[in-house]
């Protein structure tokens, strides 16, 4: 056995170890003895959401309008052509051949069945309906089949596994989160296998019959002490993997340590799991054999782990970077994929960012290499024992299933096996016994929480607290108030959340809870005992409180600013923890007083004090935004200063006004009283794009005295005309632009006309003139015949001039055409093209990054995570920006579609164009 563990770790060393190649024609770095080509690229591989190899070893892919086979033609490693499948209009999340002629997909939460009857490669378009689940990111995803000819699907929270009509004699509504399922070899009598997964996109076997997936994690929630990093699993049958709530916004998991959630093999971290694939083959090195491959699409990565799964002693996995992208190339792993040869090919693509596949090859493959057949899968399934209803301890310590609602037989059971073991049981069974009291007591209250912050804290079933179970009550608040002084940290953080689930209301309890939050302690363990402190009843004394304060003023160093994200939940949680100690405790005052609370990361905390309180913490704050102006105050510190007097704040908030991201913020305010000195700023603000914004500062501008345009159209009044014309809250400034010019408009046409007229230059800055070309194009656009146009040609134009890449490739920048020819008039729709910038939709806007090193990058946002942004430059280009290297972020307010699109058109080349924008 020694002798078989010092080989599996000088295996698994040998994955882990050695600098990664780079590949820069490409922006990648690989393994080394790896190389890795470009097997398809944007052109025929657009946004690809999910592959399979076929029997005959070709690569097939599909995407949002596809699916289709990827052709080499000339067998030199590049595929040159494509040949359609099948119009998916969702896309296929995962697809699998049973054979040459039978391809299974997954299509908007429908599992379906194409066929081709003839043998010659042509499928039929309507395919056959197995079942049907949910669709989209957390719906139906990846399927595969085992050696025995099983078909297996894997869907995330909201494939609506729970409750579907033909899973376990259709009693399936104790399935919770995503599921693994299994189909017989005729695809009926499907049976769950494991639930309790958050959206694992993919899965795949091992030449021993295990199976691997790897699971998502709700970023929203990091640092809370409830997140769940993505975690690869080794799947238990007939359990449960802890994942507890629908949708993607909030999510519960049961700690891993708890003894009815499954084990993950590696906790990577951060992350979108996609594709998951088991290296069953020899091609590669040694140590690669039965080595999980799995991708991650927000930091463009494929990690390696060998899971070593008959050997228990080794427990250390790692997640090994095996691929990753380099600098701001787009590589957005969704798929990979096992060849027959043993090479393998990652596909990427999703939501819209550049898709391509790629080809990895070991340098120097094994000779007569060869696939490892799939293992044996074992039988087991998911199904209610009826008996274990009758054997209440049986249920409790059931970890397949989730138990719900009060059990006072089983609690008392319990309680009295926990009190009399407490100090002479092994700790394994001490954690088993305080997690099943949780559950016969009703368990967590996650889907009707007083707040978000105590899903994890309150029961869901209170009948405990009823008179006539005074005692058991008792008897239950003794043992977990004990177990508050144990040295395992695990069994400590436990009997507090037990205690605080029974509102435990002894005062050793609040000193105790206390005493486990150190200046050494992780964040996430502090943030869990507050919890616990708000919702036990033990009094709060003046010392506790301070103390209490301290530690809600030290997370923000514990975590390093990181709360304070994208996305991030953790203020808004902190919020209704302090609110619940408020309540019996002088929390907001000690916070007040507390040294170092006036700080920007906590001015999110102030906002949610009540009053008088907010007011005492926005003097506090303003006299630090005075000391310390350049502090990298947020948004939040300003509206802490919306009652504070005019006269002392509005010098202040001048200043403050010139720092990036306040602008807005202060705007809002100033807008109230404004004096001349903030008409640059009001006009600045006027063209931002949060039309909230826009209207606050025209509104402003209304209070000052009018700016006199000269009649050379120079000045400052121009200057204003130009800021009126570009802001977003259109409605708002017809009146403002009709007292500029002495005039009155009676609708924005008549403004424009008059802009363009008078002051041609001014036009020409809001995009109603493009220099000579631009004022012809009216003429122009009045002497086309757009009846004459012939539509074959216009397809030509079409294309010539790229207008298909952003707006009809399956990851389109710009907005569907369909139909846009029957909405708008001709000389509408073509003043459109001439003039991209006049008028971006919302949603098509895009925004400009500015990084340290002064590069800036301009695009639309396809991913926003707490860790960086990945951007849409072009039709076929994407770019990942670093958070940590971005130092600004603007709305841009041009139009990625470049302008001078009709220069060079003839008046029948116009009508042409015409004439196929009608036939979309």
């Amino acid at each position: 056995m020694w002798y078989r563990l010092i080989t599996v770790l000088t295996v698994c060393s040998g994955i882990a170890n050695g600098q990664l190649e780079e590949f820069p024609q490409l922006g990648l770095r690989i393994a080394p003895g790896f190389e890795i080509t470009l097997f398809a690229d944007q052109a025929i591989a657009p946004d690809v959401y999910s592959m399979t190899i076929d029997p005959s070893g070709r690569v097939v892919i599909s995407s949002r309008g596809y699916i289709k086979w990827l052709i080499d033609e000339d067998g030199d490693g590049r595929a040159e052509s494509d040949v359609l499948i099948a119009k998916s209009s969702s896309g296929a999340m995962g697809m699998l051949f049973l054979d040459g002629q039978t391809l299974l997909t997954s299509e908007g939460g429908s599992f379906n069945r194409y066929t081709d009857p003839g043998g010659n490669g042509k499928f039929d378009p309507s395919p056959e309906k197995i079942a049907q689940f949910r669709g989209g990111e957390h719906g139906l995803h990846a399927i595969r089949k085992d050696t025995q000819g099983r078909v297996y699907l894997i869907g995330g929270n909201d494939a609506n596994f729970r409750g579907h009509s033909g899973i376990a004699d259709g009693k399936s509504g104790w399935i919770e989160g995503g599921a693994l399922v299994r189909y017989s070899a005729e695809l009926k009598d499907p049976v769950v296998l494991s639930h309790g997964f958050r959206n694992p996109y993919d899965f795949d076997f091992d030449s021993k019959g295990e199976i691997y997936t790897y699971d998502s994690d709700c970023e929203r929630e990091f640092l809370l002490p409830w997140y769940s990093p993505t975690r690869l699993y080794r799947v238990q049958l007939g359990a449960h993997h802890g994942w507890r709530l629908p949708g993607w916004k909030r999510g519960w998991k049961r700690p891993d340590y708890y003894f009815d959630s499954v084990k993950p093999l590696v906790n990577v971290g951060r992350g979108s799991p996609t594709g998951v694939a088991v290296y069953r083959h020899t091609a590669f090195p040694p140590e690669y054999r039965d080595a999980v491959f799995y991708c991650d699409w927000t930091f463009g990565k494929v990690y390696c782990t060998h899971p070593d799964a008959d050997l228990e002693e080794l427990k250390d996995h790692r997640a090994n970077v095996f691929l990753e992208s380099t600098g701001i190339f787009g590589f957005a792993p969704t798929d990979i994929e096992l060849a027959p040869d043993g090479s393998l090919f990652v596909a990427v693509g999703g939501r819209g960012t550049t898709g391509s596949v790629y080809h990895i090859r070991a340098k120097q493959p094994l000779k007569d290499a060869r696939s490892l057949p799939v293992g044996k899968v074992a039988t087991g399934e998911m199904r209610v024992d009826p008996s274990a209803a009758d054997d209440s301890l049986a249920l409790l310590g059931n970890r397949g299933f989730n138990v719900e609602g009060f059990n006072a037989a089983a609690i008392r059971l319990v309680a009295v096996e926990m009190d009399r073991m407490m100090l002479t049981a092994p700790l394994e069974k001490r954690m088993k016994i305080l997690r099943m009291m949780m559950r016969g007591l009703g368990d967590w209250n996650l889907n009707k929480p007083s707040h978000e912050a105590f899903s994890g804290y309150e029961l869901a079933d209170k009948e405990i607290f009823e008179q006539e179970h005074v005692e058991l009550l008792t008897l239950c608040r003794n043992s977990p108030r004990a177990l508050l002084h144990s040295l395992d940290h695990d069994e400590r953080r436990e009997a507090a959340r037990l205690s605080a689930m029974l509102s435990d209301p002894h005062p050793i309890t609040t000193g105790r809870i206390l005493d486990a939050i150190t200046t050494k302690t992780p964040v996430e363990d502090d943030f869990h005992y507050l919890c616990c402190l708000a919702c036990i009843n033990a009094p709060i004394t003046g010392e506790q409180v301070q103390r209490v304060a301290a530690a809600i003023v030290a997370l923000d160093e514990k975590t390093a600013g990181l709360q304070m994200r994208t996305k991030q939940t953790y203020i808004d949680r902190l919020n209704e923890v302090v609110a619940r100690i408020a309540k019996r405790s002088p929390l907001y005052r000690e916070l007040i007083r507390c040294d170092g609370f006036a700080r920007p990361n906590h001015a999110g905390i102030a906002t949610s004090f009540p009053r008088p309180h907010s007011d005492q913490a926005a003097e506090v704050f303003f006299a630090a935004v005075q000391s310390m102006p350049g502090a990298g105050w947020g948004e939040d510190v300003i509206g802490l200063f919306e009652n504070m007097e005019a006269g002392i704040t509005f010098p202040v908030l001048r200043r403050l006004a010139n720092y990036p991201g306040l602008r807005d913020e202060c705007v809002k305010l100033l807008a109230r009283a404004p004096t001349e000195s903030d008409r640059k700023l009001l006009l600045d603000a006027a063209t931002s794009p949060r039309e909230k914004v826009s209207r606050t500062a025209v509104q402003g501008l209304g209070k000052l005295s009018p700016t006199v345009i000269l009649v050379n159209g120079t000045g400052n009044g121009t200057d204003e005309l130009i800021a009126l014309f570009r802001a977003s809250a259109q409605e708002v400034t017809l009146p403002l632009i009709g007292r500029a010019a002495g005039k009155t408009f009676n609708d924005r046409k008549a403004a424009e006309e008059w802009l363009v007229a008078d002051h041609p230059a001014a036009a020409l800055a809001v995009g109603l003139g493009n220099g000579k070309q631009q004022d012809d194009w009216p003429t122009v656009f009045g002497k086309v015949d757009w009846k004459s146009g012939d539509s074959a040609r216009g397809r030509k134009l079409f294309a010539l001039r790229a207008c298909a890449a952003c707006h009809q490739s399956a990851n389109a920048l710009g907005p569907d055409l369909s139909g846009a020819a029957r909405r708008l008039s001709p000389v509408d729709l073509f003043k459109a093209i001439a003039m991209p910038d006049a008028d971006v939709p919302p949603a098509y806007r895009v925004s400009e990054f500015t990084m340290k090193n002064g590069k800036k990058h301009i695009g639309r946002i396809a991913f926003t995570s707490a860790d960086g942004v990945i951007v849409r430059t072009g039709p076929g280009t994407t770019v990942r920006l670093d958070e940590t290297q971005i130092v600004g972020q603007a709305d841009w307010i041009g139009s990625l579609m470049p302008k001078g699109l009709l220069l060079g058109l003839d008046l029948n080349q116009l009508a042409d164009l015409h004439a196929y924008l009608k036939t979309l």
